[in-house]
């Protein structure tokens, strides 16, 4: 090889002037001698794999016991996608939108859902390393990946070519994620985002400059060219971004950081105000609640005012409630006398029979106009010193566990407010 270190390149895309790339160029399912830049003398050097029957060389590729990359695709989003093409076309037909239904095809001839394609090289033409290295370090990348990212990254397949002008390799990915429904989406950014992949500046709004994927291919490219010297090759670490070299890009990463230490610092000055009128505020609730606490700190004190409230309802209510199903069933046996008088069964005149029908109906009324009378003796007599002594005695004794517990929340409470007061933080640590 030359004394210039050889770059690692890693190309990526989904589509092309005429639409999604078609995967047949890279397991070769057409006719290559029509192909000016494959040299067929070495096409049987290819290898090939996909995620439903692995390795394979050329010749067992072509023999026909193996399905095409286009097919394994169209296997792969079927079994991993139908539940959530399923889904999605049940909630377009309730919605009234069943013409938004989707298909495999349609995903796939996607540019934003359908896999991605990565191209893979080491130096250029008359500068590779051996096929088997290059080989062995996309496996071991691959793998990797794998390990790393293989909950929401999946490879679908991938050709090693030595039939063009320098080795390199095809691989087709796809990124997804579990949507609210519980369904496998094809989504690239929610992906990642899953993943912890972190936006390249988290201050700005995501955009063509700033997405989840660009850290991503960092991400990658790093662990390559590591994987790279791994293997005892010496490769060119300084990327070149659309023909400027490493060094203006070193320019625009320190301007960047310029920019985003001037916007920490800002925010820092933003929160510092948003503390102190927490702060403030926490305070305020604070004194409030232990002014509440000092009242309630003598639990002895509570349950006495507790008792005293509560047997005096409790006079009221059980009082009301006995009179009222006293008078009731006396009301009842007038009613029922009345009746009874009134019926023909019974031997009296109809003169006599009125005048005691009257007469029930008389005792009904004047035992109506005594309730209120009643009730008033009534409590006054619950109310007699033994009789209501006794009754807090009990009263207390129900409610002192909930009182004691009620006055430990309290104090929590003040606790956690205290604990909420913001803590002053430099920019650094935001």
């Amino acid at each position: 090889m030359a004394n210039q270190k050889p770059r690692v390149s890693r190309h990526n895309g989904r589509a092309g002037k005429h639409g999604v790339y078609n995967p047949k160029h890279n397991d070769r399912q057409f006719d290559v001698a029509h192909a000016e830049n494959i040299h067929q003398d070495r096409t049987h050097l290819n290898l090939y794999w996909d995620w439903q029957n692995g390795l394979r060389n050329h010749e067992e590729n072509q023999s026909g016991q193996y399905p095409t990359f286009n097919q394994v695709e169209r296997d792969f989003y079927e079994q991993r996608y139908g539940d959530y093409l399923a889904g999605q076309a049940a909630r377009n037909v309730k919605a009234g939108h069943a013409g938004r239904n989707r298909t495999v095809d349609d995903l796939l001839s996607d540019a934003r859902i359908c896999p991605e394609e990565t191209i893979y090289q080491i130096g250029k033409e008359g500068d590779c390393p051996p096929p088997e290295v290059l080989l062995e370090i996309i496996q071991e990348f691959m793998s990797t990946i794998q390990e790393r990212f293989g909950s929401h990254v999946h490879v679908l397949d991938w050709s090693l070519h030595l039939d063009e002008t320098s080795p390199h390799i095809h691989a087709r990915q796809v990124f997804d994620i579990e949507n609210r429904y519980g369904e496998i989406e094809p989504k690239q950014e929610k992906a990642l985002e899953a993943l912890g992949i972190q936006l390249p500046f988290p201050e700005k709004k995501p955009g063509r400059q700033n997405n989840r994927k660009i850290a991503f291919d960092s991400i990658c490219r790093e662990l390559l060219l590591n994987i790279c010297e791994e293997h005892g090759l010496e490769v060119e670490r300084d990327a070149i971004y659309g023909g400027r070299e490493n060094r203006e890009k070193n320019d625009y990463i320190i301007q960047a950081q310029r920019e985003r230490i001037a916007e920490l610092e800002q925010r820092n000055a933003d929160l510092t105000a948003d503390n102190e009128a927490q702060s403030r505020i926490i305070a305020q609730k604070s004194a409030e609640l232990d002014e509440k606490i000092e009242k309630l700190a003598d639990a002895d004190t509570v349950l006495e005012a507790v008792a005293d409230t509560a047997f005096r309802e409790a006079v009221k209510v059980v009082a009301a409630e006995a009179i009222r199903e006293t008078q009731e069933q006396d009301l009842m046996v007038l009613e029922k006398g009345r009746q009874q008088v009134m019926s023909l069964e019974t031997k009296m005149k109809q003169k006599d029979r009125e005048l005691v029908a009257d007469w029930f109906v008389r005792a009904a009324n004047t035992l109506k106009k005594r309730a209120k009378s009643i009730l008033e003796k009534v409590i006054e007599a619950l109310r007699l010193p033994a009789t209501r002594d006794a009754a807090k005695a009990k009263i207390k004794e129900q409610a002192k566990p909930s009182i004691i517990e009620l006055l430990q929340n309290y104090k929590q409470k003040s606790q956690e407010l205290q604990a909420q007061k913001p803590r002053q933080h430099s920019w650094e640590e935001r």
